[in-house]
């Protein structure tokens, strides 16, 4: 009998936690739609988007970076040295990541501005979005990388002029 009534409390004491996590959840859920009311409607569907992929996971991924590679790796599959291969393939890496990770610094950006308040004990100032010191970095370091990639880039093939072209260009 003892037993029962000590699974019960355990129920219950479950049960009302429950209850205060959901309650928990409204309240924040109010707040959330209450601030939803004062954001202008153009900042709105880019905070939408960036909220439905953090909820899913898809901020800074492996497919994302994969992809980006891919669009760079488009540009050196005329490239036959092995040794080029090599360091361009690392290279092609390096700038994948620095792609999607600016491109996830932006979207911070626009998201959450250049600034935002800290909050030490009394005290309210401003301060710098960490996303700004992020996204410069990695500009300058994307930059010079691709210059870098650059340099590796075959040369571009002639077009055979018909020689109605020559012909033409000649007059």
């Amino acid at each position: 009998m003892a037993e029962k009534k000590s699974n019960k409390k355990t129920s219950n004491a479950k049960k009302s936690t429950k209850i205060d996590a959901d309650s928990e959840t409204l309240k924040e859920l109010h707040e959330l739609v209450e601030l939803w009311k004062d954001i202008p409607e153009d900042r709105r569907e880019n905070l939408l988007k960036r909220a439905r992929r953090e909820a899913a996971g898809e901020i800074l991924t492996e497919e994302s970076i994969e992809q980006e590679k891919k669009k760079l790796q488009r540009f050196f599959s005329k490239v036959t040295d092995d040794r080029k291969k090599k360091l361009i393939a690392r290279k092609v890496e390096e700038v994948a990541f620095q792609a999607v990770m600016i491109q996830e610094a932006k979207a911070d950006l626009i998201t959450n501005g250049l600034q935002s308040e800290v909050v030490n004990g009394s005290q309210h100032y401003p301060k710098e979005n960490p996303a700004v010191g992020i996204y410069d970095k990695n500009c300058r370091a994307y930059q010079s990388n691709i210059d870098k990639l650059i340099e590796y880039l075959p040369p571009k093939e002639k077009k055979a002029k018909s020689a109605l072209a020559a012909l033409r260009d000649d007059l």
